[in-house]
């Protein structure tokens, strides 16, 4: 089993493990920053440092009173909003640790399988030595070995639900689906959709004149982050339509 499906879906523990950031937003404006400067630090959002220096700022605000008698309430909203924001930041924070993640797996899957096939090609190159005396093997012996081995083909074969002929034929590359012009029914056969989040996402496209991205169509079907990750090998998103461009009524005086 390669690394890249050990890693198909994040488990509880890490997700949860990853979100502990919101704890500092969660105590109040005076740890909050941190929380924000943190994600900013390791996900590179200009959102995030944005939403930390505004955490700290109002903070101090309200922790020397400058607001007076509104320092409770400027308190208790600066808190609410933090959390809102920190809520709001979080899925994007997850989709990039496991980008992350699934990145080095695959980087060292890549780097096994080579080290593998290059010693498997220093094992074939070696020079076999011959016996005295010995004789040439009949020409006849490769198709031998091939007959013995279409058995084993036919038992793999089997066991992966094809043919043996199956094993012989290259794959097509399949081109990958435009989420800005297709339709419901191509949207439902892609990783991690179905009828209901394809006609979901048609809706959304209708409505707000297409998307900007794969990741925008994923969040408007409701897809989680790692199947965002998943999606971005079987699709692509065109630029959006211009919308036809509308001139005022002139007016005469």
């Amino acid at each position: 089993m390669s690394s890249s499906a050990r890693l198909a879906a994040p488990g509880w523990g890490w997700l949860i493990g990853v979100s502990s950031w919101l704890v500092a937003v969660f105590i109040g404006p005076a740890t909050a920053w941190i929380g924000f400067f943190i994600v900013g630090a390791v996900s590179r959002r200009r959102a995030a440092y944005i939403a930390g220096a505004a955490s700290g700022i109002l903070g101090i605000t309200v922790a020397t009173e400058v607001w007076g008698g509104f320092s409770d309430l400027v308190g208790a909203i600066v808190h609410l909003g933090g959390i809102i924001v920190g809520l709001a930041l979080n899925p994007g924070w997850l989709r990039t640790l496991w980008e992350r993640r699934v990145a080095a797996a695959d980087k060292r899957g890549s780097s096994r399988t080579a080290s593998t096939s290059q010693a498997a090609r220093a094992t074939t190159a070696a020079p076999k030595r011959r016996r005295r005396g010995s004789r040439a093997k009949p020409a006849s012996q490769p198709a031998a070995a091939t007959s013995a081995a279409e058995p084993e083909a036919r038992r793999m074969a089997e066991t992966v639900g094809a043919s043996s002929s199956d094993l012989l034929q290259t794959a097509e590359p399949v081109e990958p689906v435009d989420v800005q012009t297709a339709t419901a029914d191509e949207l439902a056969d892609l990783p991690g959709l179905n009828r209901t989040k394809a006609r979901r996402a048609v809706k959304v496209r209708t409505k707000n004149g297409g998307f900007f991205s794969v990741e925008d169509f994923g969040e408007a079907a409701g897809l989680q982050p790692h199947e965002i990750v998943r999606l971005r090998s079987a699709a692509t998103c065109s630029p959006r339509p211009r919308s036809p461009r509308s001139f005022g009524r002139r007016v005469d005086l």
